[in-house]
């Protein structure tokens, strides 16, 4: 229990600290002097939504029309505007917003004022950074296309700038979660200094999932890059070099450019008007590709379309043995499609692995147990002489095979394994909305048997029994009850108390969390039972 308390404790003192959500901010970002170029206007107060960005748009050589290019797929229904040429809406048919019957597709596409929409045009000329935003696209494609698995759909956009520059946009859908977006600029391209792709997004948290916090995500050079909200509002960031993926993620979805040709550019990331800001900048390119892939963070989908892709799931520190024990859950649901379950056999896997480990250090304890009347004694005969008290301490033990470290070093090594859990479960895009028994129908929320009309427990939105919870401290009291106890009557009673107290956590925790640690409570009760009947069996202490 002290592993899990350490655990949390980080998450939460530490990482929620430094990297708290922000529901809403008001604060214009303060980008760095050497961001400022590349930035261009964009950077403008947070008053300045949609119309700044329109003026800081290409402008066509003659007025046209906007309207709206519905794609339908068996995987999403897209929808892409022909002003900016970019995708205004996006929701995927395979999953929902919530868990609640009827809810609607999830929707990917977040916009808002100041949004620059996904597959966006970025321009620079003469110093002068200007975007497609309010650019009118024309199309020869109907208003409904349906893509099929069969033959890719190749949406053609084109437009002419005021001042001769020719853009023509390509986007492809097909039946997968990566669009490929190809650009040629022709006619005045020779002033272009830099070109690329934008996106934006609202970094404020979306739904009520635990930690669920929108962060830009990148990898350029072979490094992972996270930057949050607070880090943007600060100063604005760059990265050069090979841009393998840069978007936008939260914990269980992402939506990334991921660079064909050229790679090599720069990344800027920069915060205003609420919103955060990715743009990909490649020097003297009048030809771009790009993939574009607007899906869900499952760790195979991820790697079907790039292996680096897969750092976008963040594992925490202990990623490499995060990453097993999350493919070990996958392969138990493979044979029982049931999570909830999955996670119980995963659990009995886990608690048989370290089981050695786990007996060593609980017989141990034990045995320092029934050794703690002689320890009092020589303590208190040699109080006054602390080399022979040392001396005689170490004779005590060695008559009776016991290490004094026994106890803490097999729970020491236990501890990587625990934390990996924690981020493996935390982070499985496989529990969201996936349900186990009864009441439990989202393993990724936290545990709660709603009960109507009863007030919402202090400091949630739950309105309803915690019932997982309320096992997990009664098996964690037993527990500790049935557990060795300590000398101290005043440190036992607090052992006591910190069970009950730590359970109270797990109310805002997800469901599936809570229920690997009541499994592997109900495994410990079996463990410590038989180790109890085991100690009444042995012989007493030598003294």
């Amino acid at each position: 229990m002290l592993s899990v308390v350490l655990i949390f404790a980080y998450q939460e003192l530490v990482l929620k600290r430094l990297y708290p959500p922000h529901p809403n901010q008001q604060t214009e970002s303060s980008a760095s002097p050497s961001a400022a170029t590349a930035q261009g206007s964009a950077s403008a107060p947070a008053t300045a939504s949609i119309p700044q960005l329109i003026a800081n748009s290409l402008v066509n050589a003659t007025p046209a029309t906007a309207r709206d290019i519905e794609i339908e797929s068996r995987l999403y229904d897209a929808i892409v505007t022909t002003q900016g040429g970019r995708l205004k809406s996006l929701r995927l048919k395979q999953y929902r917003e919530t868990a609640t019957p009827g809810s609607p597709w999830y929707q990917m596409v977040r916009d808002g004022p100041g949004a620059r929409l996904p597959l966006g045009l970025v321009v620079n000329r003469g110093g002068t950074t200007l975007t497609d935003s309010g650019l009118i696209y024309t199309a020869d494609a109907p208003s409904e296309i349906k893509a099929n698995g069969v033959e890719p759909v190749t949406l053609v956009l084109t437009a002419k700038t005021r001042d001769g520059l020719e853009v023509t946009k390509r986007v492809t859908f097909g039946d997968s979660y990566v669009f490929n977006l190809d650009v040629t600029l022709d006619g005045a391209a020779g002033g272009v200094s830099q070109s690329g792709f934008s996106m934006s997004q609202s970094l404020a948290t979306r739904g009520s999932g635990y930690r669920d916090i929108p962060e830009l995500q990148a990898d350029v050079q072979g490094k992972a890059l996270t930057e949050s909200e607070k880090q943007l509002e600060k100063a604005s960031a760059t990265a050069s070099g090979v841009i393998t993926y840069a978007g936008f993620g939260d914990r269980y979805f992402l939506s990334a450019y991921l660079p064909i040709d050229p790679r090599a550019g720069t990344l800027v990331m920069t915060y205003s008007a609420d919103q955060a800001h990715a743009r990909l900048l490649f020097d003297h390119a009048t030809h771009l590709r790009t993939d574009a892939y607007f899906g869900p963070k499952q760790l195979n989908i991820l790697e079907g379309v790039n292996p680096a892709l897969s750092k976008a799931i963040d594992f925490g520190l202990l990623g490499v043995i995060a990453l097993p024990l999350l493919r070990a859950l996958q392969l138990f649901y493979h044979f029982l499609p049931n999570y909830g379950v999955a996670i119980i056999l995963l659990t009995i896997v886990v608690r048989l692995a370290t089981l050695p480990m786990s007996i060593k250090g609980q017989r141990s304890m034990m045995r320092m147990q029934r050794l703690q009347p002689q320890v009092e004694r020589i303590r208190e005969k040699f109080k006054n002489d602390q080399e022979r008290l040392n001396r005689e301490m170490v004779d005590l033990y060695k008559r009776n095979h016991v290490n004094p470290l026994g106890g803490c070093l097999p729970m020491a090594i236990q501890l990587p394994i625990l934390y990996g859990l924690y981020e493996a479960f935390l982070n499985a895009f496989e529990l969201r909305q996936a349900p186990f028994i009864g009441w439990i129908h989202d393993l990724s929320a936290p545990d709660c048997l709603t009960i109507p009309g009863m007030p919402a427990i202090p400091m949630t939105n739950l309105h309803g029994i915690p019932v997982l919870v309320i096992l997990l401290a009664a098996t964690s009291l037993l527990q500790q009850w049935l557990s060795p106890k300590q000398p101290d009557p005043n440190q036992q009673k607090m052992m006591m108390y910190m069970p009950v107290i730590f359970s109270l956590i797990f109310i805002s925790l997800p469901a599936g969390l809570t229920l690997y640690y009541l499994s592997s409570n109900v495994l410990g009760i079996l463990q410590q039972v038989f180790l109890n009947y085991e100690f009444r069996q042995t012989p007493p202490a030598t003294a």
